[in-house]
């Protein structure tokens, strides 16, 4: 799934000014970093893409959808096709790892036998198959982190969006969580991931956005964290 942002501003009253005149690209099968310091306008861009806000001005296309002009009607059909995963996983504690990944299908109506042949490819996928049974409380950081991925691939989504899914990991943490986003990416899923971690993006050399202020000031193919 592509995404196109045209000259979009997210103002946020009175004035606070969330992105200022941003315009990009990004290509279906594309892996993309989104850095820059808190409060410069990461969260602001994906929550754009997930409609999850409006842009103030401007035209934020994903898939050839404008936003603005969407249906709220049609607002679930298009997130079925938008995995999303933040750092705090959001997981139900009372539901075990299985039940939370069926969860999100069951919720639009998959058939029972769908939903059981797919939870279980995408608990095998993250590596959690022992874990299957277990509830979130019973798990470490990185597996729930895990947990929290196959859900969100439980739709077969086109589009991936990641904000700052190593944040509370350690180092072999992440490098985990990564290698599973990499393949991900590698099976032609659009990713675009908001970080602070540098490593991880100077280790891989993707294409990388970079926000100062609410503004672009950076789009580099093969980038480093810090330009």
């Amino acid at each position: 799934m592509n995404i196109n942002f045209s000259g979009v501003s997210k103002i946020f009253h009175p004035d606070i000014a969330a992105l200022v005149d941003v315009s990009v690209n990004i290509e279906q099968g594309e892996f993309v970093y989104v850095v820059g310091q808190t409060g410069s306008g990461k969260s602001t861009f994906l929550k754009l893409i997930t409609r999850e806000l409006l842009p103030t001005r401007g035209v934020v296309s994903v898939g050839g959808h404008d936003m603005k002009r969407m249906k709220a009607s049609d607002v679930p059909y298009y997130r079925r096709d938008v995995g999303l995963v933040a750092q705090d996983f959001r997981l139900i504690p009372s539901l075990t790892v299985y039940e939370n990944i069926a969860f999100v299908m069951e919720a639009m109506s998959v058939p029972k036998r769908i939903v059981a042949e797919r939870a279980k490819d995408v608990i095998n996928q993250v590596g959690l198959w022992r874990r299957k049974s277990m509830r979130p409380a019973q798990l470490s950081g990185g597996e729930q982190q895990r947990v929290a991925i196959a859900r969100a691939l439980a739709n077969s989504p086109s589009l991936f969006i990641a904000d700052e899914p190593t944040g509370n990991l350690d180092f072999h943490t992440s490098a985990d969580v990564m290698k599973i986003l990499f393949t991900i990416n590698a099976a032609g899923v659009t990713v675009v991931m908001s970080t602070h971690n540098q490593a991880i993006v100077n280790a891989s050399r993707q294409r990388v956005l970079e926000l100062d202020g609410g503004r672009l000031i950076r789009d580099e193919k093969g980038g480093t964290y810090s330009g």
